[in-house]
């Protein structure tokens, strides 16, 4: 599989800026970006995304929710997740980790 289309949630601006033009500039990527979880779920069964780029820690509906949403849509039930945080905490590395169960 090739990976070429991120679907990236992140509620900060300016982080979501930066990183939509790493990805697309320098790596070459077709990205999404979303501000919140239900906005990205919305739109994964359109896009069919090769990859999910979720931050941990945002209002409303947390990475690990997000993924637990995309996780029930059928083209992102298996897509590769990747959590971005500028703060981890034990528990939420293992939160992360039971979003990714069935």
């Amino acid at each position: 599989m090739e990976l070429r289309k991120i679907l990236y949630v992140d509620d900060e601006p300016d982080m979501r800026e930066i990183v939509v033009m790493s990805l697309e500039v320098v790596g070459g990527f077709e990205v999404r970006a979303f501000e919140n979880g239900a906005a990205a779920i919305e739109d994964a069964l359109a896009y069919r995304p090769d990859l999910l780029l979720l931050d941990v820690m945002m209002p409303g509906m947390t990475g690990p929710e997000t993924l637990s949403g995309l996780r029930r849509i059928s083209v992102t039930a298996e897509t590769p997740a990747i959590f971005l945080t500028a703060k981890a905490k034990r528990h939420d590395i293992e939160t992360s980790r039971l979003a990714q169960l069935p």
